[in-house]
């Protein structure tokens, strides 16, 4: 998993390349030089800018409504007969409650919010200066990689979640969603948060690389429960765009980032060549198992088309870092199996379809 920057532009905001990838333990391809371009780093500016994002449009909405909320109506003078208790005075009107972000709002913008400040820190094995300065080398070749394109599918997964957060922090007709998502939803940015924190040289060594990839695991987990919560809830188009494809998509792309990281720990601590090939082998299958479960029952196509997307991926990439270093007929063996668990996953989005 990491965010990879060197395709947009120079003249880009941070904020703009932010969208662009986060590349799951990839290494880079033999021979790619050194970056062009600094590494994107956390500024001042940029948390404001997020920060404002989650905090302006609520101010917003409660400002407004206190501006036209309407005056309490005091309670008559009571009347001799309600003074003496003869008859029940009318009870005065109580004011309006302003629209306050209830918890889980709360929760939801901080969570997006550290989410989107901690994969800005600078240091982790997947920033550029770190993949450029590796020496590629037999026992460290990692067999299982996706393609670069299959990265930009982050810009829609976070492009899609900012949009839902804006959702469900200000539209009142989403708290029973905002709801239902957001313990899972939270849990799995936090999670995501931490992965940023572990995959950097200073915290985890290259024997410890299971850490991350354990909390990738744990992402998509936490994903799993809040795309989970969406099932007993009627959604409509408008749910379905802002809430739930995203999460779906986000969903999908964590559970394949998550065995991309398990590879690339079993490649740096320099595994024999049979056990990664199987690794790669069983990552295809666990991969297409979990698109099936999730297809069966949720009903839902999209983690299923995010799989497929992976796994011709990876395909397509063909463990590029490994060539010359490994044999051909094995890199042909990797390929094959990740074609047909793309095929698989296809056929799982045509069934629902």
């Amino acid at each position: 998993l990491t965010y990879r920057h060197e395709h947009a532009s120079p003249r880009l905001s941070s904020a703009g390349a932010r969208l662009w990838s986060l590349r799951g333990g990839a290494t880079r391809a033999a021979g790619s030089g050194k970056p062009k371009r600094d590494e994107a780093r956390l500024s001042l500016k940029f948390a404001a800018y997020v920060v404002a994002w989650a905090v302006v449009p609520t101010l917003l909405r409660v400002a407004y409504a206190y501006v036209t909320l309407p005056a309490a109506v005091p309670a008559p003078a009571p009347s001799l007969l309600q003074s003496l208790g003869y008859v029940s005075a009318p009870a005065a009107s109580a004011p309006e409650a302003l629209p306050l972000p209830q918890r889980w709002q709360v929760a939801v913008a901080a969570a997006w919010v550290a989410n989107n400040l901690a994969v800005m820190v600078p240091g982790r094995y997947d920033s550029r200066r770190a993949m450029a300065a590796e020496k590629a080398c037999a026992a460290t070749a990692n067999l299982f990689t996706p393609s670069g394109w299959a990265f930009a599918i982050w810009g829609p997964i976070f492009a899609g979640e900012w949009l839902m957060m804006l959702y469900l922090t200000n539209v009142p007709a989403a708290g029973a969603v905002g709801a239902a998502v957001a313990p899972g939803w939270v849990a799995a940015l936090c999670a995501q948060a931490a992965w940023c924190a572990a995959f950097r040289p200073s915290v985890c060594g290259p024997g410890l690389l299971w850490v991350p990839a354990g909390l990738l695991a744990t992402t998509g987990a936490c994903l799993a429960v809040a795309h989970r919560a969406l099932r007993a809830m009627a959604c409509g188009p408008l749910t379905n765009a802002l809430v739930r494809w995203p999460i779906a998509l986000h969903f999908g792309w964590i559970s394949a980032a998550s065995l991309v990281n398990l590879n690339n720990w079993l490649a740096r601590v320099r595994s024999p060549l049979p056990l990664k090939e199987a690794a790669a082998s069983a990552s295809v299958v666990a991969a297409v198992a979990a698109a099936a479960y999730v297809t069966a029952t949720t009903r839902d196509p999209v983690f299923a088309a995010v799989i497929a997307w992976a796994l011709a991926a990876v395909a397509a990439d063909g463990a590029k870092s490994a060539r010359g270093l490994v044999a051909e007929a094995t890199l042909d063996r990797v390929r094959s199996v990740a074609r047909v668990g793309c095929g698989a996953a296809v056929l799982l989005v045509c069934s629902l379809v």
